[in-house]
């Protein structure tokens, strides 16, 4: 791990506006206590930790989830090396410019933010009593934000919760406090890494209390148990994941068919059954590159796959982009893209307004894994399981759930159905690799792909990203992974 120096990231600004923050880097122990004295300042704090969450996912965590996964199909001519060196599984250690080194570097820069608060915060309660709902607020939100970022980084860094059976295989650095400056921390189990996310995401919940979703651009408790459901996934706890998934999905509405692809494409304006997304105000502009097909388009949807959706799946609408009239060159002109990360520009003058805001939990996903949980858990209940998936598909192909059959004479043939809906309800928004690595699936691309590697038979170290050399380099309690 890089020497960790006290670090924070605080915007100006409210999340509604975000027009301008302040990385204020490298600060002395009497600034940051000064920064953090006052309440004002807590929330300033978790306005940057909001952005630098943000920038993580955009810059990092969804391109690895989807350059290695089996449904993307990358322009190499326009791709910059980083990413090909990940999409032909060729990171090795050497490679301090690239996704080895940044999504560790920048995600341990996201856990310091949220440290920072968690440090600081309690110290305003006493000082402060009539600000108390205000500083549980933010440090919730701290708990909720180093909670995913250690899930992430222990999934990029660290082989399926159920590799060894025990998880005491090498995760990452579960860091719960702020280190000092010569600190040399090593890297811990896979099971250490999981105790210290479901615990941080259990104080999450104390603090918010079981509440509702008051803004989704806010974590909540009705999040942390979102992500809860996620992580017991993860870990094969079905009974856990069903249970959490439940009680999202009982609290939350899954969005319209008429307003779906809004909700990606005029974010700022169609919340639909997000539980928590990211704010990209003025940001965000990594992804919406990565897949404009009007620019240098790094990648788009392999095509077999993007086949797979009926004609009139309204989720299709969103593997092809279409020129407006507000682009003159393109107007009218249809290209294969992903449009999760690509905003209507009609109907929104301010171009800094134009959001696909990353919708980081929604509760489409909370039905997939309530299926997946009930299809493969120890008390299996199929027809539920199966009735979850009707309700997606009813939506996607707008008819009543009651229309849809779904054809299955086991567990099994109902887990591969699940995990069809799953890869197309979920497809590009940094999932797809962690759910094959999860379910030990190997990965297997079609030979029309531009990939140097078509299959990646499970186990294989290359599941995993290396620890970078300058990481290596600074810190000799670290060990690489196996292999590289």
């Amino acid at each position: 791990m890089k020497n960790f120096v006290p670090y924070i990231a605080a915007i100006a600004a409210t999340i509604s506006s975000c027009t301008s923050f302040l990385n204020v880097d490298q600060l002395g122990k009497n600034t940051i206590e000064g920064f953090f004295s006052t309440p004002d300042g807590l929330t300033s704090a978790g306005i940057g930790l909001h952005r630098a969450f943000l920038e993580y996912y955009d810059d990092e965590y969804i391109k690895l989830a989807e350059l290695q996964g089996d449904n993307l199909d990358v322009l190499r001519s326009n791709c910059n090396e980083a990413n090909l060196l990940v999409y032909d599984f060729e990171s090795e250690e050497a490679h301090d410019a690239g996704h080895p080194y940044y999504a560790w570097n920048k995600g341990y820069d996201v856990v310091t933010n949220a440290n920072q608060i968690l440090e600081h915060a309690p110290k305003l309660l006493a000082k402060y009593p009539n600000q108390e709902e205000l500083v549980r607020k933010e440090l919730g939100y701290a708990y909720f934000v180093r909670a995913v970022m250690i899930f992430n980084l222990t999934n990029i860094y660290g082989q399926a919760y159920d590799y060894t059976p025990d998880a005491s295989h090498l995760g990452v650095v579960p860091v719960d406090r702020i280190p000092g400056f010569d600190d040399k921390l090593p890297r811990q189990s896979v099971k250490a890494c999981y105790d210290l996310v479901l615990s941080d995401l259990n104080k999450a919940l104390e603090n918010f209390g079981d509440d509702s979703v008051p803004s989704v651009y806010y974590a909540s408790g009705l999040a942390a148990k979102a992500m809860l459901a996620r992580v017991c996934l993860y870990m094969k706890d079905y009974a856990n994941a069903a249970r959490y998934a439940k009680e999202v999905m009982d609290r939350v509405s899954l969005v319209s068919r008429n307003e779906y692809v809004d909700m990606f494409r005029r974010a700022q304006n169609t919340p639909g059954e997000c539980i928590m997304r990211l704010n990209t105000y003025d940001a965000g502009s990594g992804m919406t590159s990565f897949c404009d097909p009007t620019g240098a388009q790094d990648a788009r949807p392999e095509a077999g796959f993007a086949s797979t959706f009926a004609d009139n799946d309204i989720r299709k609408e969103l593997l092809t982009f279409v020129g407006e009239a507000e682009d003159k060159t393109h107007e009218g002109q249809s290209y294969s893209a992903i449009c999760k990360y690509l905003p209507f520009k009609g109907g929104e003058s301010n171009e800094s307004n134009r959001r696909w805001d990353y919708p980081l939990l929604r509760v489409s996903e909370m039905y997939l894994i309530h299926a997946e949980a009930l299809c493969l858990g120890p008390d299996k209940d199929l027809k539920t399981a199966a009735d979850d998936i009707k309700a997606l598909r009813a939506r996607a192909l707008g008819t009543d759930p009651s229309t849809i059959e779904i054809g299955y004479s086991s567990a099994v043939d109902l887990d591969r159905i699940i995990q069809e809906e799953r890869a197309k309800e979920l497809c590009y928004e940094g999932h797809r690799f962690f759910d094959l690595k999860r379910r030990h699936e190997d990965i297997v691309r079609p030979a029309t792909t531009s990939s140097h590697l078509k299959t990646l038979k499970y186990p294989h170290y290359r599941y995993v990203l290396p620890i970078a050399h300058l990481e290596m380099q600074a810190n000799e309690s670290m060990v690489q992974n196996e292999n590289y």
